[in-house]
């Protein structure tokens, strides 16, 4: 099978705003994008969960990216859910907005330099040069820990 040479691949992404950054994350793991509504808050729920909203009957715990990249603001209009699939499983991602869908070549696709510190520097996939734009590309695998996965499958099977 002929592959396209990695300069020409391109990579799927959905973009979006957390804090005056710009964000995205592969297209693929993205299950919806939602209107933000306030999630019901679960009695002994892990800390970094929200809460859970309903999403076609399921059950989806919700994560605010804007607290986790320690850059709260308050829900607006623009404020969306970005329900993803972390693991197969939906978890809901709260975002100041949802900019655009873009095909970025994996070429300007970088790693995060080495002194590229905080919360965020470890959910980076890379740095996404686009235009004049600097990009952040999350890991959607890693913006949960392996505790924090666990503490929230321990609390979704005492739902259950």
């Amino acid at each position: 099978m002929n592959r396209p040479a990695a300069s020409s691949a391109t990579i799927p992404l959905v973009v979006f705003r957390v804090g005056g950054e710009d964000f995205a994350v592969d297209v693929f793991a993205v299950q919806e994008v939602l209107r933000y509504r306030a999630p019901t808050p679960v009695p002994k729920a892990p800390p970094f969960m929200e809460g859970v909203i309903e999403v076609r009957g399921v059950l989806v715990p919700v994560v605010d990216l804007r607290k986790r990249f320690e850059a709260p603001a308050p829900h607006d209009s623009d404020t969306r859910l970005l329900v993803i699939r972390l693991s197969d499983e939906p978890i809901g991602l709260v975002v100041d907005s949802v900019l655009e869908v873009l095909r970025a070549n994996a070429a300007d696709l970088h790693d995060p330099p080495a002194y590229v510190k905080g919360l965020a520097a470890a959910f980076l996939r890379g740095i996404l040069r686009h235009g004049e734009r600097l990009i952040l590309v999350l890991d959607v695998e890693r913006i949960l820990s392996s505790d924090e996965r666990i503490a929230l499958e321990r609390w979704a099977n005492a739902q259950a």
